[in-house]
């Protein structure tokens, strides 16, 4: 204690004795300890309880230790946000309880900072892999993050129906009937910064085979396959700046302005500027519901200084786009930045015939670098501290003009992006570094399609990787889809969409039904589904727009055959205008697809049609279509419908079984064999002494007789089953005499069980036995009766002589004097208010009641002791 007093009394401290003080104050403490451990007494309460002198000083020890103990947290704290407000140490309960909270976490939280520290003194810290820079225009302690913008977006800016088709105003027309290959060859007028002349296609001589030759094919096609496969990277591309300054905000009063291109004069103005550029970023915004095909409405282009926004729906500069930016997008000299360029570079060859060389693609780089998102507005989030609007990915890009929302959002995408661009840089080439030497090897793509000038260095090789990959994203060419009317094939075929929305019975590999694929319903699915394909590409709508995929399923499995019943099948305000315009014509396509397989004489299902509609013609909904085919029907098998009568005739049935010879004049429906009655009915015409009646109430009244002898209400006894035609059953065994069974059974019928039908009481001639007593019951409530003495019975040895006589004789049971169920009548109100009466008369005479249902003893139902010490809570 002496030493540890004789350490701290060191008020001075300087550089020189700060290596002398540590080691004493460790020495004392060390001292201090064993002390404490070896030599005080066990019972120390004791030894203050007779020591007035060692208790003051242990008191005075502890005051002091409790002092240091509470400023070494309070230091903590002051560093550490974390453990303010905690408390302090008051008293030895305090120490037990929240030692490790106020103590133990509060100097592992010092000691790594220490660490820290000392690793960044002697430099041994190095900058992480991504460098995500500070808020912008926020301090870090006292910002909060501005949250994404939720709900749906106004459904004037995502579905302007009001706008006139600005595509009716561009000089090129497109004609969407046209599915020959798309060959740019052909259509393009100057190859710009052209290795190879146009119309030209060179191959190496140690070409890989790696590629199929269908591929191979295709990417030749492209009129930059050279330039592509042999890039000439610039040096900037892999020498990125060290430090990069961070764009100007585009909101706020200090945001940044923007040149809004709308004439051709501004357009070349703007390609002056953008030749003198070593890297650009692009974005396109693309609009595909009120057209066929699509096309571009919006072109973003930012460089180091200014953004651009071009107009693509002014017919003046959209034609002068092949012209002013085909150059600059073909010049490898200038890095094209893109994000996610797999769309953008189709359709920048289906509108203008501008093919991209020197592409960067940051969505790449993100996969290469593993990041757990790789969408754009996570990037921006990231580097920048964006949170882009994208309700606007949506958004009617053809409205005129543009509101400030989707200007700032249309600028978000490209104004940040070459910021991030040497942010991905620097950490690609920085992750390469950190990377082991084994993988540090060109990657599949790499060695596939690049040839170039690409750096050799082992920290560049995942930047390889990236222009690799994005190399192979501007190979991509536009290829106008061709419509599959026999297979369903490509991303619209009517097969497709049936797999996408699981409908197996309408796709191509659906079963047959008698001939024809998917039954009735398929044939109409396709046909309606190529009608919506023609109209679309007529009228230049999208196939959406004419008529949704949900609807197109439920017409096509409804059918609707006139105009009253199609509406009836949307909701109100939700018939597409097209349809609603072309009603007559819809289902005039339905109405000829039904005729045209059924007049072909393939057997078809019937197709029932069910709609609520007030105005529809009663005729055509109750007209009958008679085919004279022999044809097949789920329920009555192959049936002949003639052209006079509308009666469906089967040979067989799944209800009824095969169906004998019947004449025209006849019952509707007859039959040998039924699942449901057996083989009980002869192939001909039953011969009973009544004369049948061909009428609906005689076939009902013979139905529910049958269905009434089927009811078994006693055993059966297997007996020999005469073959006789006519057996009428006897009054004596209960039957009414007006009932007939009609066995017309042969020799080899085989014997079975002639069982007791069910007789309605008014026909019997029996009486029913007594109703039982019901004051015989035992009830709820009464009390317990004495259990009655069992005598035990003497086991006789001679049995009496009654119980031999007559062995083989059974006395005749009558069973219908047996009770029914089905004929028990319930007693009358009075006779149960006099039955309840007289049970609580004698409930209250019987003394204490005995229930069926009694409460557990109390002892069982509570805990008398347990858990005194509290040690379950």
């Amino acid at each position: 204690m002496a030493r540890m007093n004789e350490a701290a009394g060191s008020s001075v401290l300087t550089s020189g004795t700060f290596s002398d003080y540590t080691t004493s104050l460790q020495s004392a403490a060390l001292a201090t300890t064993r002390l404490a451990a070896t030599t005080l007494p066990q019972d120390i309460a004791f030894h203050r309880s007779i020591h007035i002198s060692f208790a003051a000083d242990l008191d005075a020890l502890s005051t002091r230790v409790l002092r240091l103990t509470n400023k070494l947290v309070r230091l903590a704290g002051s560093v550490d946000s974390g453990t303010v407000g905690r408390g302090t140490l008051e008293d030895q309960e305090d120490v037990l309880d929240g030692f490790k909270s106020l103590i133990v976490d509060p100097m592992d939280r010092l000691f790594e900072r220490t660490d820290m520290c000392l690793d960044d003194y002697l430099g041994r810290k190095k900058e992480p892999a991504i460098a995500v820079p500070a808020l912008l225009n926020q301090s870090n302690n006292t910002s909060k993050k501005i949250p994404a913008p939720r709900g749906r977006l106004d459904p004037a800016l995502q579905h302007a129906s009001h706008l006139p088709k600005p595509q009716l105003l561009f000089s090129t027309k497109v004609d969407n009937r046209d599915e020959s290959p798309y060959i740019p060859a052909r259509t393009l007028d100057h190859k710009w910064c052209a290795r190879v002349p146009l119309r030209y296609v060179f191959r190496d001589q140690d070409e890989s085979d790696s590629l199929d030759e269908e591929e191979r094919r295709k990417l030749s096609a492209h009129p930059y396959y050279y330039e592509l496969t042999h890039p000439t990277f610039p040096t900037h591309t892999f020498h990125p700046p060290s430090t990069t300054i961070p764009p100007a905000s585009i909101t706020g009063p200090n945001s940044s302005k923007y040149i809004y291109v709308s004439t051709p004069s501004a357009l070349s103005s703007m390609a002056i500027k953008l030749k003198t550029a070593k890297e650009i970023a692009v974005d396109l915004e693309h609009h595909s519901y009120r057209t066929y095909r699509g096309f571009l409405c919006l072109m973003q282009i930012s460089t180091r200084e200014e953004d651009f926004i071009i107009d693509l729906l002014v017919p003046s500069v959209r034609d002068s786009i092949g012209n002013t930016l085909g150059e600059i997008f073909a010049n490898p000299e200038i890095t094209k930045v893109f994000h996610g360029a797999e769309s953008d570079i189709v359709w920048l060859q289906q509108d203008f015939n501008v093919f991209v060389v020197g592409l960067f693609d940051t969505y790449h780089a993100s996969k290469v670098l593993d990041f757990q998102k790789h969408g754009l507005a996570n990037l921006l989030e990231a580097f920048c501290d964006f949170i882009p609007d994208k309700r606007y990915q949506l958004a009617d890009w053809r409205i005129r003009p543009l509101p400030d929302e989707m200007l700032t959002y249309a600028r978000s995408d490209t104004h940040f992006l070459l910021y991030i661009y040497d942010q991905l840089r620097l950490s690609l080439i920085e992750r390469a570094q950190m990377l082991p030497a084994p993988d540090a090897y060109p990657s599949n793509a790499v060695s596939l399609i690049s040839k170039g000038s690409i750096s050799d260095k082992p920290q560049h090789f995942l930047l390889n990787d990236v222009l690799a990959r994005s190399i192979r994203t501007a190979l991509r060419l536009y290829d106008r889809e061709t419509y599959d009317a026999e297979l369903g094939a490509g991303t619209g075929g009517w097969d497709t969409l049936a797999r996408k929305w699981n409908k197996s019975s309408l796709a191509s590999s659906a079963v047959e039904i008698n001939g024809v694929r998917g039954g009735v319903i398929g044939e109409v699915y396709r046909a309606v589904h190529r009608w919506r394909e023609d109209i679309a590409r007529d009228e230049d709508e999208s196939t959406r727009y004419v008529l949704p995929n949900h609807h197109l399923f439920t017409v096509a499995e409804r059918s609707p055959s006139n105009a009253a019943q199609l509406l009836a099948l949307f909701s109100h305000g939700s018939v597409p205008p097209v349809l609603r315009r072309r009603a007559g014509e819809f289902t005039e396509v339905i109405k000829g697809t039904v005729e045209r397989v059924t007049s072909s004489g393939i057997a078809v299902e019937a197709v029932v049609v069910t709609a609520d509609v007030e105005t529809a013609d009663s005729a055509a909904s109750t007209a009958v279509v008679v085919v004279e085919e022999v044809t097949k029907s789920r329920l009555w098998g192959p049936v002949k419908v003639s052209s006079s009568a509308a009666l469906q005739r089967a040979s067989s049935s799944s209800l009824f079984g095969g169906r004998s010879t019947m004449s025209h004049e006849g019952s509707s429906y007859s039959t040998s064999q039924s699942v449901f009655f057996g083989t009980t009915i002869s192939h001909s015409p039953p011969q009973i002494s009544a004369p049948i009646v061909s009428s609906s109430g005689k076939i009902f009244q013979d139905l529910v007789a049958r269905i009434h002898r089927t009811l078994v209400i006693a055993p059966t006894t297997p007996i020999k089953v005469p073959s006789q035609t006519n057996v009428q059953c006897s009054a004596s065994s209960g039957l009414h005499p007006a009932i007939l069974v009609s066995t017309a059974l042969d020799d080899t019928t085989i014997p079975g069980q002639i069982e007791i039908p069910f007789i309605p009481s008014e026909q019997r001639q029996s009486h029913f036995a007594p109703a039982p007593d019901y004051d015989t019951i035992v009830h709820m409530g009464q009390a317990r009766q004495k259990k009655r003495k069992r005598t035990k019975s003497k086991v006789i040895d001679n049995p009496s002589p009654g119980d031999n006589e007559n062995p083989g004789e059974d006395e005749v049971f009558d069973y219908a004097t047996v009770s029914n169920l089905l004929d028990d009548v319930g007693p009358a109100p009075e006779e149960l208010n006099t039955r309840k009466k007289k049970r609580q008369r004698d409930a209250k005479g019987a003394g204490v009641a005995e229930y069926a249902f009694r409460a557990p003893p109390r002892d069982m139902r509570e805990v008398k002791s347990g858990n005194k010490t509290h040690t379950f809570r």
